[in-house]
Formats: C-alpha cells, sequence, structure tokens
C-alpha cells in the first residue's frame, strides 16, 4: 500500500507537546459545548418553540447547508491563510452564534443556527488540516484518535452537568454557559495555539483546485466513505434524543445516555486509532461500518424499546465516531499532504450534505415507522464496506502522486 508516511519528511518538531495539547485543549473545550448542543437543540425546538419533528429537522439541516457552503471555500482558506487562523474564525462566529438559545423566534434562531453551522465547520477545517501537518503519518492514527477523543470527552463530560442545568434552570442560562466557554474556548487558540505557516504549494493553487480534486477517484472514494455513515449520523443525532425522551419521560435519562455513547466511543476511537497504527489503515474502517450496520438494523428492530434505542445507539455512535478519526489516516494515504485542508474541505461538505439528507430523511420516514429510517441507513452502509476494499486497492496501484497529477 502506498501512503503519504513514505514520502513526507518528518519534522519531530512538528509534533511536540506545546503544539498537540493545545490543539487538544481547543478540541476538549469544543466538545463540551457542541456536542450537549447537538443533543438538546432539537429538545429545545420541539419544546420550547413547539415545531414537528419534519419542521425541526429542517430547521437543523439549515444549519448543515449553511456548513456546507462555508466547508466549500475553508478548505481553501486553511491552505492559503493557515490552519490556525480558520480555526480562530471559526471560534470567534461561534461565540456568536451560541445565543441561539436566547431567542423563541423561530427564524431568529435558525439564522443563529445557521451561523453555528458554518462557524462550526470552520472550527472543524482549521483543526482538522492542522492535526495532519504537524503529525507524523506513522502515528496520525493515534493522534488522530485523540484528537477526536478530545472531543467526546469534552461532550461527556459536559453532558451531565447540560442535563442538570436544563432541568433546573432552562435552556437560557444553559445556553449563556455555551457563549462563555466558546470565548474561553477562542482565546486559548489565539494566543496559546503556535501558529502554522501556509503551505507554500497549496498557496499558489488557483481556486478551482478543490473542484479538480473532486473528480480524482480516490476522492471521489473518500466522499462516498464520508457520506454513507453520515446519513445515518444525520438521524440519529436528531431521532434518539427524541426516541429516548419520548420513553423515558425525562432529559436527565437522554443526558446520561449522551454521556455513557461518548465515554464508549473514545474508547472505541482509541482502539481504532491504535489498530490502524499497529495493524494497518484498511481493516479498521471495515470493521467501523461494519459496526454501523449491526447499530442500525438494531435500532431498526427495537425502536420501541428503550434498551434497544440505547444499546443500539451507543454501539452507532462508538462505531460513527471511530470512522471520524480513521478518516485522517485515509486522507493521508490518498492525498497529498500540501492539499489536505482542501480535502477536508470537501468531505466536511460532504458531511453537511448527508447530515442534511440524514435529517430529512430521518424526520420523513419516522412519520412511517420510528425504525424505519435506521433500517434504510444500514442497509445503504453496505456499500460503505465495498468503497474501502475498492479505496485500498485504487492507491494501492497508483498512488497519492499520481492522484495529485490528475
Amino acid at each position: 500500500m502506498s501512503t503519504n508516511a513514505s514520502r513526507q519528511p518528518f519534522d519531530p518538531a512538528a509534533v511536540n507537546p506545546g503544539t498537540v495539547w493545545p490543539l487538544f485543549t481547543v478540541q476538549f473545550l469544543s466538545g463540551a459545548w457542541i456536542l450537549t448542543q447537538m443533543s438538546f437543540f432539537p429538545i429545545y425546538l420541539e419544546e420550547v418553540l413547539r415545531l414537528t419533528p419534519f419542521v425541526l429537522s429542517a430547521v437543523v439541516a439549515g444549519g448543515q447547508a449553511a456548513g456546507m457552503l462555508a466547508a466549500l471555500f475553508g478548505g481553501g482558506l486553511s491552505d492559503t491563510l493557515g490552519s490556525k487562523r480558520v480555526l480562530v474564525i471559526g471560534l470567534a462566529g461561534g461565540a456568536g452564534a451560541a445565543f441561539v438559545f436566547q431567542s423563541e423566534w423561530p427564524l431568529l434562531v435558525a439564522g443563529l443556527w445557521m451561523l453555528g453551522g458554518a462557524m462550526g465547520s470552520l472550527q472543524t477545517l482549521g483543526g482538522s488540516s492542522y492535526l495532519t501537518r504537524a503529525a507524523d503519518p506513522q502515528r496520525l492514527g493515534v493522534l488522530a484518535a485523540l484528537f477526536a477523543l478530545c472531543m467526546t470527552a469534552g461532550g461527556a463530560l459536559g453532558s451531565p452537568l447540560a442535563g442538570w442545568l436544563l432541568d433546573t434552570s432552562g435552556f437560557r442560562l444553559y445556553g449563556l454557559a455555551g457563549v462563555g466557554l466558546v470565548l474561553i474556548t477562542l482565546a486559548l487558540a489565539m494566543f496559546v495555539l503556535p501558529a502554522q505557516a501556509p503551505d507554500r504549494e497549496s498557496s499558489q493553487q488557483p481556486a478551482g483546485r478543490t473542484w479538480r480534486m473532486a473528480r480524482r477517484p480516490a476522492m471521489q472514494m473518500l466522499i462516498g466513505l464520508r457520506f454513507l455513515p453520515t446519513i445515518y449520523y444525520g438521524m440519529s443525532g436528531i431521532l434518539i434524543p427524541l426516541m429516548i425522551n419520548e420513553l423515558a419521560g425525562n432529559k436527565t435519562t437522554v443526558a446520561l445516555y449522551g454521556t455513557a455513547s461518548l465515554i464508549i466511543a473514545s474508547a472505541a476511537q482509541l482502539l481504532a486509532g491504535r489498530s490502524a497504527d499497529r495493524f494497518g489503515h484498511r481493516w479498521p474502517p471495515i470493521v467501523g461500518y461494519g459496526a454501523l450496520i449491526v447499530a442500525s438494523l438494531g435500532l431498526a428492530i427495537f425502536s420501541d424499546q428503550l434498551w434497544g434505542v440505547i444499546t443500539f445507539g451507543i454501539l452507532g455512535a462508538a462505531a460513527a465516531w471511530s470512522l471520524a478519526s480513521l478518516l485522517f489516516t485515509l486522507v493521508s494515504d490518498g492525498v497529498p499532504r500540501a492539499e489536505h485542508g482542501r480535502a477536508f474541505g470537501l468531505l466536511h461538505a460532504t458531511w453537511s450534505v448527508a447530515m442534511i439528507g440524514g435529517a430529512l430523511l430521518g424526520g420523513a420516514l419516522t412519520r412511517l415507522s420510528p425504525g424505519l429510517p435506521f433500517a434504510v441507513a444500514g442497509l445503504l452502509n453496505i456499500g460503505s464496506i465495498v468503497l474501502v476494499l475498492a479505496f485500498f486497492a485504487y492507491i494501492g496501484r497508483d498512488g497519492v502522486e499520481a492522484e495529485s497529477n490528475r
């Protein structure tokens, strides 16, 4: 197999603790707000704004649409302006978007949610490209797992506090706490995270380079591998909290589910990253996609049982987050380092499209049967296993250098 690890020189200074740990701390604090917000925002729309499941799915999808547009431009910005600057811009805008829980006007709430989606894309692109440029490709599996784990750990620790705040003080105080947390994260990124110089080669590339990348076979396979599991994640992020809230009758159970799923997802990410570094990059994604299929079908069968929703929901979260961390190794294998920003931009735009599709599909199909959306997602992801095998067969034959010349 041909990978970037054999082509890119490794600068040990690029992964010293002064570079990595501030980035991981930013991820941890971001997760404490972003992941809890994702769990409770649909409940806010349902209980406070009185929106129907389909309408609230459309509002959530609007945030994903804004994130998609930001991702298409943000990837190029991270290559030309530098990853840290894009990360800081995303956090600054995210502080304003965190006021979403202070309003009960549907249009204003939708607008702030869209702003948050756009700024979240810039945060993701800035952090992801920062890591892949700083990390040794031979250690990228573990470092990517730690990077993702920091976000899930932040969500796991923040979720019980969020549930307590919501049950005792309501959404407004919860939202103000989020504003303060984002501002702290912004200060850390601005003043503690070391700067990275933009890549000279990528800064000289024309803007159309991003679209040419999308026509490469390896990039198209990566897009498919990002799209299919996100269909599941897009619907599960909305439907599972609503299902648990209905079956259990309280938000504390939703919060405990969020904590348990993120703790287990964190362990799964570390295991997946370590396995990728030790045994190669091929088999961990296959196992991850297989687990996602099992989780989807389990949710379809046991959608009316609280234990079934929690059990298979946790399995699906572990699989989805593990696959998200393994995506870093696939990008490293299939895309030249100078183009990582644009690659992550395309993949995050793909993620946004799939989140929109998953949210809308889930909202529509759940009216027919609560388990039907997950049955569809499970069947779709059978194609992911085919794509993994095709991706490694292709890059093993042509490699990233041949791809970059196309």
